[in-house]
This record gives structure tokens, sequence and C-alpha cells, in this order.
């Protein structure tokens, strides 16, 4: 069976620029099919058309029930076996169970509260029942956000074992793991390929080579043209000059001359204009071509320098939620130039020691000693606190406005968002807000949490490319193998 898309258009309200304008592609539905794209593309988007969620123009046919993911749970504090139940009502329990097995989901966990699972087993719950239904084309929406890294190795495998799905992910490594073809959203056309992540990206490598060199030689062209254009212009003019100020009484033959030169300087006129229009529509259509190369700009940070070697020293530390402890045994140390993430199972506390060392609350307790004057960049991992606009954002911030403006755009974060109203911004976009702002605070240590979450693999490879070139003092909590692999200088603090 197939998905296909015809002719499709689509422009939110309010907005000049469509999201898709005439786009069709078709793929098989027994593919795992990576969507990738840039923040702002249309991934989203594309999956919530496929749900019939808005009209647009075109066609979308689909001959499976297109299922996204995460589906919403209307009450958290039921049980998470009733919570899966409404989620696939035809499946039997037998089935959940056995999903929940082959996710290493125990089975306790179906008889708690939903709410009181942690992120990652909330993720693991709904992938289950997802995979329980039959007949349905999963829509996979970023489901690494919230795993770490044996999760995200466990549920790309789990995939991968899987019937046809489409996914969206900016994991590279997760992608590599579990996928077969990509359906890529690029910046003037679609492409539909066999493949992993690797396959894309060197394609892409290819096509951003050639689409330089060629552009490179189309803007020698336009110059050329212009200057040519500018020179009929010129010749034109002088030419209508020329047939004024003819004094006919200084010459026997000048009894006809400024009727000559006026058809003469008419005839000649108008070469030199067709000249011009010609040279017009030959830019013009020169310029239409310099449309697919992606750009991924500069990004900057001001590294500050400590008079201290150690700027954190946790020595026996342990993470408590009330009466539960979480995490103990916590032993660290962070030196200037050092960049480490912390990892460990979801729920291990990893997000409470960033806030605590952070001065954000967290629950860490045991003996931690920070540098005195230290300061430090904070990206927090969740979003959902941003509210207001752009302005409010940046004066509530205390940044430069021309500089975090410059970062989010070579983010290619659109000018037109600029305008908009935080809230009415994608999970990417914000998170690249709390990056932008960052970047903006000259700090002795940044400290990171899960700050790749919705970004899309462009910028995550700037960011990487930046920090490799400015070597600031880093702790993180992230779970995007590549990336850490890229970037740490030693290996990771594990919490128990």
């Amino acid at each position: 069976m197939q998905l296909n898309v015809r002719d499709l258009s689509f422009t939110y309200e309010g907005s000049y620029s469509p999201v898709f304008d005439h786009v069709s592609f078709h793929v098989d539905t027994s593919w795992h099919l990576g969507l990738i794209a840039r923040n702002g593309r249309g991934k989203t988007t594309l999956l919530r058309l496929m749900q019939g969620l808005h009209a647009y123009s075109g066609h979308i046919d689909l001959p499976l029930t297109p299922v996204y993911f995460p589906f919403p749970v209307d009450d958290p504090q039921q049980l998470t076996l009733f919570v899966m139940q409404a989620a696939a009502p035809e499946a039997e329990d037998w089935q959940l169970i056995r999903e929940c097995n082959l996710l290493q989901l125990t089975e306790d966990a179906l008889y708690r509260p939903f709410a009181t699972l942690s992120r990652g087993e909330q993720t693991k719950a709904l992938l289950a029942a997802l995979f329980s239904r039959e007949d349905v084309y999963p829509l996979i929406d970023e489901p690494t956000n919230h795993l770490d890294a044996h999760g995200r190795e466990l549920v790309a495998d789990y995939l991968r074992r899987k019937d046809g799905f489409l996914l969206v992910s900016h994991d590279r490594a997760f992608l590599n793991r579990c996928i077969d073809h990509v359906l890529s959203l690029n910046k003037s056309d679609i492409w539909v390929m066999q493949g992993n992540y690797d396959t894309w990206e060197e394609r892409l490598t290819q096509q951003n080579e050639y689409e330089q060199a060629r552009n490179e030689d189309l803007k020698r062209d336009i110059r050329r043209l212009e200057a040519s254009a500018r020179q009929a212009a010129e010749w034109s003019n002088n030419i209508e000059s020329r047939k004024i100020g003819i004094d006919p009484i200084k010459s026997d033959k000048t009894k006809n001359w400024r009727g000559y030169a006026g058809a003469k300087s008419a005839k000649m006129m108008q070469r030199s204009l067709n000249t011009l229009h010609r040279q017009e529509r030959a830019i013009e259509e020169k310029q239409s071509l310099l449309h697919n190369l992606e750009k991924v700009g500069e990004l900057k940070l001001t590294n500050l320098r400590h008079p201290k070697s150690v700027l954190l020293d946790v020595q026996d530390g342990r993470v408590r939620y009330g009466q539960r402890t979480v995490a103990e045994g916590i032993t660290f140390q962070l030196r200037q130039g050092d960049r480490v993430a912390l990892t460990g199972r979801n729920g291990a506390g990893k997000s409470s020691i960033l806030k605590a060392l952070c001065g954000q609350g967290g629950a860490l307790d045991g003996k931690v000693s920070i540098a005195s004057n230290l300061v430090i960049s904070y990206v927090p991992q969740e979003t959902d606190f941003l509210r207001g606009d752009m302005r409010s954002f940046i004066q509530q911030s205390g940044v430069d406005e021309t500089l975090f403006k410059a970062i989010l755009r070579n983010m290619d974060f659109g000018r037109e968002l600029f305008d908009q109203p935080i809230h009415a911004m994608s999970q990417g976009q914000k998170k690249k807000l709390l990056l932008a702002r960052s970047l903006c605070i000259p700090a002795h240590l940044y400290v990171w949490d899960e700050p790749l979450n919705y970004i899309d693999v462009y910028s995550r490879k700037r960011v990487e490319a930046l920090i490799t070139q400015s070597q600031p003092t880093l702790l993180l909590v992230e779970h995007d193998a590549v990336f850490l692999e890229n970037v740490c200088t030693r290996d990771a603090i594990e919490l128990g």
C-alpha cells in the first residue's frame, strides 16, 4: 500500500508564506520512513494534515488510519493499563503486555497511575499501545526526547522489527538504527530515497557542494549581465540625449537631420531596450536557480576564564524526592575546560542536579562546592513556561537584542517569527530561543539540560562545531550519542 500526496498546498491563517505549495510525493506504507527537515519546514504540519486536522488543497491518499504519537492522556491519574486500553480499545490485554515486555516496561508499571511513571516509561507505554493496534499507520513525532541512551537504543531496535511507520526524529544514531527510507523536506523540493540518516547526509553534502559551485557560477553570470544591462541603459540614454540641441542652420545637409536622428535614435533605443529586457529576464531566471542550498550560519559564545581550575566539586551527593532517594554516592569534579555529560536512567535525578548547581531549586544534598563568582549560563529542559513576545523575552533575559537575533537567524529562525507570540512557536523554535539566550551570556560554565530536544540536525551540527571551536566548560544532560562523542572531553558522569 502507498501514501500518495498530490498537489498539496497549505498556508496557516494569517501567514503570507505557504508551508506547502503544490507538493507531490508517494511512499510505501511498509517502509521504516524517517522524515527529516529543518525546524519550521513543515514536519509536524504534514502529520497534522495527514490526520485531517487542517483544511488543505490537493490530495492525501492513505489506505490506513493515521495515528499520531504521542497521543494525549485525558486522565494521567488513571492506571497505566487503563490509559493503554483507551488508546488501543481493540487490543487484548495480553497484546498490551507483550508489547510492554518487548520494550522492557515492567508489568507492575501497568498497575501504577500513569502520572507516576517516568517520562521514558510513559513513552514506552504509549508506544506499546500504538503498536498493539492493527490496520493503522503510525505517525511518530519525536519519540526520543525523554528517553535515556539505553532507552533510545531499545526503542530503535523495537521499531526496526515493526511494520511501516513515519518517524520524525533529529537523533542521528537513532535514525540510523531504525529507518530504511528517508522523506526529506528541503528548501525548494522533496527527496524520497532509500537509506538511513548517513545516506541522506552524504547526498545532502554532495548536493550542497554542487549547489555552492553552481551558485558561484550563477552569481558571476548575474554580475556580468547586470553590468551589461547598465551599459545598455546608459547607451539608450546617450542616444536620446544626442538628438537634443542639434542646429540644422549650420549645415546644408541638416535639413532633415532632426527627423533622421530621431528615427535612428528611436530604432537604437528600441534595440537597447530589447537587449536590456533580455538581460533582465536572464538575471531573473538565473536568480531563481539560487534556491536549494542549505546554509547554516556561524554561532558565537563568549567563554570567560575563571581564576580557579576546579569550578564544581560534588562529594557524596544524593538526590531525594520526599522520602525517596533516586541517586546517591554522586561524586565528581568539573575542571575548567571540561566538557562532560551527566548520564543515567530516566528519573535518576539528572535535571535536579543541574537545577541545584544553577541555583534553580532541585533536590541535591551532600558536599557541594561551587567556585566563587562563577557565572553560569543555563538551558532548562522544558520550554512550556515560555510566554509573551520576543521583545519581552529579550528584555527579561538581559541579552543584547542584535546578537540574540543574529544567533537565531544563524539557526534558520525565520524573521517572521520575531513578531509571533512565543506560545504559538514550535517546540524546536522555543528551544532555539533558550539556546540563543545561553549563547548570548558570557559565562565561565555552560549548563545545558537536553539542549537538542526538537532541534533540527542542521543546527545540531552547527552547535557541535561551535563547542569544538570555542571549547567552553560544559556540563550537560543530552542523549544524542553522536553529539556527545563529538563534543565531550572525558567519560560521562554516570548516576547509579
